[in-house]
């Protein structure tokens, strides 16, 4: 099979797991891939306004400056830094985790032609899956299928790192893969590269003319 994405442009949101600093999974998939990517991932980085990067990731989104409208693939990486509003699936307001999620991935379809691909990032390995965030109430894992939803609510293709990648809580709280409770070593981000690559490997390029 053809790989489709080869020599395409990569525009890579998200947070301090996709940035350039310590997104160790970003230049294993740009080698299985050949795509050439642009990587604005913030350290920190979060839509909301509340939470730890003040909403930085969703006004990196909002630049019209960056050249995001030549981009053939665009990713945006979520779960991390988030604060404590989650919202409704169907908010589009400008404080909740789902309202700017929503806004966010509304304006990539607008004011671009490329695919758009949504990443749910693994969270920490300092808790187990049933511990609920104090902040939110909720586990990690209800967290991502809410951003899941949100994403299927737009037609958006979902690669789920979070609940199909392998780097299960027993697996990683050892730090094998890890240098902290979440950021990727070497190995760590071999791992996620390829299995980032096995699912966006099938995702089409949208065709625009």
């Amino acid at each position: 099979m053809s790989n489709h994405w080869k020599g395409k442009t990569w525009y890579a949101y998200g947070t301090s797991m996709t940035s350039i600093a310590q997104g160790k999974y970003v230049p294993v998939v740009e080698k299985l891939s050949g795509l050439h990517v642009v990587n604005l991932g913030i350290p920190g980085g979060c839509l909301t306004p509340d939470g730890y990067g003040k909403g930085n990731v969703k006004a990196a989104v909002f630049d019209k400056d960056d050249g995001k409208e030549n981009a053939d693939l665009i990713t945006l990486e979520v779960l991390p830094n988030e604060g404590a509003k989650v919202g409704n699936i169907y908010d589009t307001d400008d404080d909740s985790f789902c309202g700017c999620l929503n806004q966010c991935l509304r304006f990539l379809q607008e004011h671009t032609k490329a695919t758009i691909v949504l990443i749910i990032m693994i969270g920490g390995n300092d808790h187990s899956p049933e511990f609920k965030s104090e902040s939110r109430g909720i586990p990690q894992f209800e967290f991502s299928e809410i951003i899941k939803k949100v994403a299927r609510l737009n037609s958006v293709p979902v690669i789920d790192v979070f609940g199909e990648s392998g780097f299960g809580y027993a697996r990683v709280k050892n730090k094998d893969y890890q240098l902290d409770n979440i950021h990727l070593n070497d190995l760590g981000g071999l791992n996620m590269g390829k299995f980032i690559w096995s699912k966006l490997k099938d995702i089409p390029a949208w065709e625009s003319e």
